[in-house]
């Protein structure tokens, strides 16, 4: 938590330090900085920050064989694609309910249109026992991920979409250039920038069709790169309610190449 704060804190800094070095008022740097919504990345050991290394314990087991009660029927088609330990995943940083226990083990089918998959949250303390989920496909050795609290902003943003900086620049070419170089410099910071690891909540990174723009939210984003080398991405997507209610098998999933 702390260190969220104290990034979150920093990645303000760093836009406002921005819009003064070029210029823009503060109050449209500020507008741009409460767009960004955060996330938490999960993330091999090699890409955690160093400060985060020392103390770091797993946060998730990708691929490999899914952990699941003896009792329950497990999808044959789909793939083990990652378990998360819930309690592992920072406190206080998702705007959205992420359960704050047990696991989460999300089965899939990636990079083949137009997606498929479940989520499965177990309680803590669940029994269970290793389960084969599909058996043409011998499974992949299994990795731990690590999370990483990280910042988002929206896929397609434009600064007439900000009313603070459509006031601010609307008319004057010499100012719309400040706002853009704004926007510019905001997306190459490193905690904004977007990264090829799972995400957990945040604006979805999709090049075509943000889940936001039917009114969901980002419950987790996989980019098969990060898990079985592929080009794709698997965004598994609901309404707030759907996510708090965890009514996670009525969330969505939807892959982009």
């Amino acid at each position: 938590m702390a260190l969220w704060t104290s990034m979150s804190l920093s990645v303000r800094e760093a836009v406002l330090d921005a819009g003064r070095s070029l210029g823009v008022p503060e109050p449209v740097a500020e507008a741009f900085v409460r767009l960004l919504r955060p996330c938490v990345y999960l993330s091999p050991y090699d890409e955690l920050p160093e400060e985060l290394k020392k103390d770091a314990r797993p946060a998730a087991r990708a691929v490999g064989l899914a952990h699941l009660p003896a009792d329950m029927e497990a999808p044959l088609q789909l793939q083990h694609v990652v378990t998360i330990d819930c309690a592992a995943i920072p406190t206080g940083v998702l705007d959205i309910d992420f359960p704050a226990d047990g696991h989460l083990v999300i089965l899939a089918e990636l990079g083949y249109y137009p997606g498929e998959g479940v989520v499965i949250h177990l309680p803590a303390g669940a029994e269970t026992v290793e389960r084969r989920c599909r058996r043409d496909t011998e499974p992949s050795e299994p990795f731990p991920l690590y999370a990483v609290p990280g910042m988002t902003q929206p896929a397609f943003l434009d600064w007439p979409d900000v009313q603070e900086a459509a006031d601010y620049a609307e008319g004057d070419d010499e100012r719309a250039g400040r706002v853009t170089k704004l926007m510019e410099a905001m997306g190459d910071l490193p905690e904004v920038r977007w990264k090829f690891d799972i995400q957990l909540g945040g604006y979805c990174r999709a090049w075509h069709n943000p889940v936001e723009d039917r009114g969901d939210v980002l419950f987790v984003g996989i980019p098969e790169s990060e898990v079985f080398g592929g080009d794709a991405i698997t965004f598994i997507a609901g309404t707030r309610e759907q996510i708090a209610e965890r009514r996670y098998d009525e969330l969505e999933f939807e892959v982009e190449c």
